[in-house]
């Protein structure tokens, strides 16, 4: 994809910020297109998978990130943490230059919109297409509801795509979890999980994700010492913690 001189300057700041990591494999990489799901870690995640995830990849990322005014919204209650602001109205103003710098930046990057409501057809069969290319997808997949300190629950959904690839193509895809640690510069991939066809989809979605939350949870644990970076802060719980369980009503408060 084209790269603009704005997605450009943001590349070098990242570069600058973010020593580069090595990827540190389990059982070495997939000789086939797979499905990377990892731990977020603020921009840590996704800054040190588009700097250093040498593979040829795509990205899952939030559809409300692409659009100036959802994107703004977004930014104030997740990023911001906007409801324990004192002065509302500037983390209001801050927000809105995220939302038209934030879509500008996506919008060169190679990324995959994730929707939260009927257009999720057009995010499974881009994916879809993407891995039939031979690209690998990357999904941070955290969902609100706490788990450990290295990692949050997982949502579901990706999980699907194994079906989905095996009725295409009839190959088996494969998932593997990924921490993402900045002190010790690495990305820790762990042994993957694979999508079996003999089994009923519904009955894959929990175990697949319960390997992998604990998994990246396990290589989290085998590194140095390092302090990990919460999907949400505590203060965001205090303040949005109705959402914790509450899936829907997360996605609804950002439209």
């Amino acid at each position: 994809m084209k790269r603009n001189l704005f997605y450009k300057f943001i590349y070098v700041i990242g570069r600058i910020s973010f020593p580069r990591a090595k990827m540190k494999w389990e059982d070495g990489p997939a000789g086939e297109p797979a499905v990377y799901v990892c731990n977020h870690a603020g921009v840590r995640g996704p800054a040190m998978m588009t700097l250093d995830f040498k593979r040829p990849h795509k990205t899952w990322v939030i559809s409300f990130t692409l659009d100036k005014t959802k994107c703004a919204n977004f930014a104030f209650h997740d990023f911001f943490i906007g409801e324990s602001r004192r002065h509302k109205s500037c983390w209001r103003f801050i927000s809105k230059i995220v939302g038209v710098l934030m879509p500008h930046l996506f919008s060169c990057g190679d990324i995959i919109p994730l929707y939260h409501d009927r257009r999720i057809v057009l995010t499974v069969r881009q994916t879809l297409k993407t891995l039939r290319g031979g690209e690998d997808i990357v999904v941070f997949g955290e969902s609100p509801g706490r788990y450990s300190e290295y990692v949050n629950e997982l949502k579901s959904g990706f999980v699907d795509l194994g079906y989905l690839y095996h009725l295409q193509t009839g190959k088996r895809l494969k998932f593997y979890p990924v921490y993402i640690e900045r002190k010790n510069k690495v990305i820790s991939i762990g042994t993957p999980v694979e999508y079996d066809p003999e089994i009923p989809v519904a009955e894959q979605r929990q175990p697949v994700c319960e390997y992998l939350r604990d998994n990246i949870d396990r290589l989290a644990r085998g590194l140095k010492e390092h302090k990990p970076v919460p999907f949400h802060p505590p203060e965001w719980y205090e303040y949005y913690g109705r959402y914790e369980d509450d899936e829907e009503g997360y996605w609804k408060m950002f439209e």
